[in-house]
């Protein structure tokens, strides 16, 4: 069977009394049309039928390690004028990004042997070894070696500095005191010798900074032979991670109704972060509506529900629908949804407009308006 009609789904029920769309869906605030509901419908009644994989959505009570998806739908017509519609998820799911009904991801990050998948085994191996390193007992003797000459320091010379402070403050009040009951030559005398203590208490703080400068050198010295490899293994670990993410985000590339093709790197290039939030691309959307136009199917609506217990980062019930998601999905849609037709944007639309209010009472802290 031909790939594009293995994920092209006929409607079970007849459609031929219901409307087509004449606009396609604005996706990031709408109402689904009829036909999307049923297609949500059908897909729903799969989705608690099917034996062929098994997830935990969290339905049948066990909701500690339940995680819910977004499910998407996509009314679309075939070159022999058929109506039907695709299917899809977000992310994987049962550990998986291909299944049986769903339209594939745009790019298999999964496939066995490919670059992403061998690019994690080396990051994993090197935060593996981090791991080892930083396990190191001696590493922990030697930082808190470190930290006893660090507070050891601080604590001697900042009572010699106190020394010295108490110290300018009796000379200065010796000073004063003999002035007046010793003779000029003997209080020249006197100044010499208090000028020589200041000098050398100075050199007294000097002398101790030095020492205890090269105390802290040995210790840190001592401690970095341990974790420069580590530090080294880190900074690895962080050049390997932004070029794989790099690579990845350019196998990304999404088509629109007029065959242009775009990647994440260039879609989110002028986004405020410049870069593409984790799992862009991997929206059950940009997936419905690539498949549609890499294999000739005309988009005409679309929907996505949550199926699955809610989340805690976000509010999502079982069943309802939703908008799609600004941050990762708004730059690829308003790519891949150039040359369509869609709805008007209504949060664009002002109903207030040229209306008014009839206030019946108003004070600085209540309104009443007539209705």
């Amino acid at each position: 069977m031909h790939l594009k009609e293995h994920f092209f789904t006929p409607f079970k029920t007849p459609i031929d009394t219901t409307d087509l769309p004449e606009k396609f869906t604005f996706p990031f605030y709408y109402q689904p049309h009829a036909l999307c509901l049923l297609a949500a419908d059908e897909l729903q009644s799969h989705l608690e039928s099917q034996i062929e994989w098994q997830h935990n959505f969290g339905l049948d009570g066990d909701e500690e390690t339940a995680i819910g998806k977004m499910f998407g739908v996509l009314l679309v017509k075939n070159e022999q004028d058929e109506i039907g519609y695709l299917a899809a998820f977000s992310g994987k799911i049962a550990d998986k990004n291909h299944l049986p009904k769903f339209v594939p991801p745009v790019f298999d990050m999964l496939e066995d042997g490919g670059f992403f998948v061998t690019g994690q085994s080396e990051l994993t191996a090197i935060s593996n070894q981090i791991k080892r390193l930083e396990a190191n007992p001696k590493i922990l003797e030697l930082e808190t070696a470190l930290t006893a000459v660090l507070d050891t320091a601080d604590v001697e010379i900042k009572a010699h500095r106190e020394k010295m402070i108490a110290g300018r403050k009796a000379r200065k009040a010796q000073r004063t005191s003999t002035k007046a009951v010793l003779t000029p030559e003997e209080f020249i005398q006197l100044k010499e010798v208090l000028g020589k203590e200041s000098i050398r208490e100075k050199n007294q703080l000097r002398d101790l900074k030095l020492f205890w400068h090269e105390r802290i050198n040995i210790a840190q010295q001592s401690l970095k032979q341990l974790t420069e490899e580590a530090t080294r293994l880190k900074n690895r670990r962080k050049e390997l991670s932004a070029s794989l993410q790099q690579t990845l985000f350019a196998q990304y590339r999404f088509l629109n109704v007029n065959g242009v093709e775009k990647d994440l790197n260039e879609l989110f290039k002028d986004t405020s972060n410049q870069i593409p939030p984790a799992g862009s691309g991997e929206c059950a959307a940009p997936k419905l509506l690539h498949h549609a136009f890499k294999w000739g199917l005309t988009p005409l609506a679309m929907a996505e529900f949550w199926w699955g217990v809610s989340p805690k980062s976000a509010i999502r019930q079982h069943k309802n629908f939703y908008a799609a998601c600004q941050s990762k999905c708004q730059p690829i849609l308003e790519h891949m949804l150039e040359g369509l037709e869609v709805d008007d944007n209504p949060l664009l639309n002002n109903p207030a407009e040229g209306k008014t209010i009839d206030i019946v009472y108003q004070d600085n802290e209540m309104v009443v308006i007539n209705k």
